[in-house]
């Protein structure tokens, strides 16, 4: 589970562990309201006075002419958010975020065949954000994801998802350039957002929030020294797993596997979410942007969003503490293979409260039981994990949300932690002074998780190496259905 850091950094920072086949993963100016009613959805009729385009966004990104100001430089400790809250209800908000702005947006045309360059502002300066369309689904819903990177910055990644399915404008956006993450998401839940013309969206950087210091960091590892393997599964090392006879012999781990994946949600995530289709499309275009780096050569492709079971998966006591084996029962292999998905993943709207899992934010059986359909299965909890004493550090956000799905899918692909065997392993390397952890290690510590998997091509070497691991097994994979 991922735990909510505190506000006021006075709750003591641990961590928690995503449970795989081994656990692990894991202002300022007053508002003015008519005060009419105890809540006052935002809408054409009834809403705080924002500042239109052409008017430069005071943001600290922003679309030129797409965006629009509804209140900038808000602070955790101001009262702006409750105030925010009495227009668009209750919002969405990690607690490790300290600053943030608060914007609407236009629709944002994209030409879906080709390149696209946008003119964009990242801290009052002027850009073009180059974007194409990312290939990982053919689902015509309204929503597409682009990934690219904005002109100018070396080294930058953008990878956004604009959805218009409900005839508003939705943003889900993340730029990473430097040292530093912009991040761009909707925090109305779905009631509040259909009642609202132009739904809330929050705009935040990395360099405001709240992260667990390097001394706690160490503390956190030395509680979770002890690799507890609940599953009871060994994992294969990397170049040592089964291969199925019938594939064929041009399946090397050079050429291209296409892996169909189901992706499915309860009642609660359902719920929390703006949309949430275009909350799990998001998530899955940061997991395929990684599967496609030409050393792993995977195209997730995503067979379909389903909802069909929410209530049931939500009306089963099991939602809260072993949400794993609850899916697995109600998604069986014939139910996956229906949908022509190799394998599946929850997108999962509760915390584990109870039992032995307790403390994980995800599980997977993973490769370790390939070929058995048990293999085909991932869990990643979406919301905020809050267990006592250990603190806050799973917070719900986008990046821990990412962390984790990418992380559990790379248990499928036999991508294994830190502390396995051989050269399967995550990788911690310095960055501008500060640790960095790739995105297998087994704790979640905030923004020092970096979601890309360990390869002698950017971070890792040849002892540390999850990108080998997956390229090995994918066509296995990919063969599934």
């Amino acid at each position: 589970m991922i735990k909510i850091l505190s506000k006021l950094l006075l709750v003591f920072v641990c961590l928690c562990m995503l449970t795989v086949i081994v656990p692990g993963v894991c202002a300022s100016e007053a508002f003015s309201y008519s005060g009419e009613d105890a809540l006052g959805i935002a809408s054409s009729d009834k809403q705080i006075e924002e500042i239109s385009q052409p008017e430069l966004s005071k943001a600290i990104f922003s679309i030129d002419g797409a965006t629009t100001d509804v209140k900038t430089g808000i602070t955790s400790d101001s009262k702006d958010t409750d105030e925010l809250e009495k227009q668009y209800g209750v919002l969405n908000i990690p607690s490790t975020v300290l600053t943030y702005d608060a914007v609407s947006f236009k629709t944002v045309k994209l030409n879906k065949e080709g390149e696209n360059s946008i003119k964009v502002y990242l801290y009052g300066k002027e850009y073009d954000l180059i974007l194409e369309r990312s290939n990982f689904e053919n689902i015509d819903d309204g929503i597409d994801s682009y990934n690219g990177y904005i002109k100018g910055l070396d080294n930058s990644v953008a990878l956004f998802t604009f959805d218009e399915s409900m005839g508003k404008s939705l943003v889900h956006g993340f730029i990473e350039f430097e040292n530093e993450q912009v991040y761009v998401v909707p925090v109305q839940t779905r009631e509040n957002g259909l009642k609202t013309d132009n739904p809330l969206h929050i705009i935040y950087s990395s360099k405001g929030v709240a992260n667990p210091t390097e001394e706690q960091i160490a503390e956190i590892e030395k509680i979770y020294s002890e690799n507890t393997n609940r599953l009871g599964v060994t994992l294969p090392d990397a170049g040592k797993f089964p291969i199925t006879s019938d594939l064929p012999s041009s399946y090397s781990p050079s050429s291209w596997a296409t892996v169909y994946v189901l992706v499915a949600t309860d009642y609660e995530f359902h719920e929390l979410e703006t949309n949430w289709v275009s909350s799990a499309q998001s998530y899955m275009n940061h997991a395929a942007y990684q599967y496609q780096r030409p050393d792993i050569g995977v195209f997730l492709n995503v067979a379909e969003y389903d909802d069909s079971k929410k209530a049931i998966l939500s009306n089963d006591p099991r939602k809260t503490s072993d949400p794993f084996e609850l899916f697995r029962e109600k998604f069986p292999a014939s139910y996956l293979d229906s949908k022509n998905a190799d394998i599946a993943v929850y997108m999962g709207g509760n915390d584990i409260t109870t039992g032995e899992f307790a403390t994980d934010q995800g599980m997977a059986f993973g490769y370790g039981r390939y070929p058995d359909d048990e293999c085909r299965y991932t869990w990643s909890q979406m919301v905020a994990d809050n267990v006592p004493f250990y603190g806050f550090v799973y917070d719900g956000s986008l990046n821990a949300r990412r962390y984790c799905v990418i992380h559990e899918l790379g248990h499928i692909f036999d991508a294994n932690h830190q502390d396995s065997q051989g050269t399967n392993k995550a990788y911690l390397w310095l960055e501008n002074t500060v640790q960095k952890r790739s995105v297998m290690w087994s704790r979640y510590l905030g923004t020092t998780n970096i979601c890309e998997y360990s390869s002698p091509s950017y971070h890792g070497d040849s002892t540390h190496d999850n990108a080998g691991a997956i390229r090995a097994v994918k066509h296995n994979i990919a063969a599934l259905v």
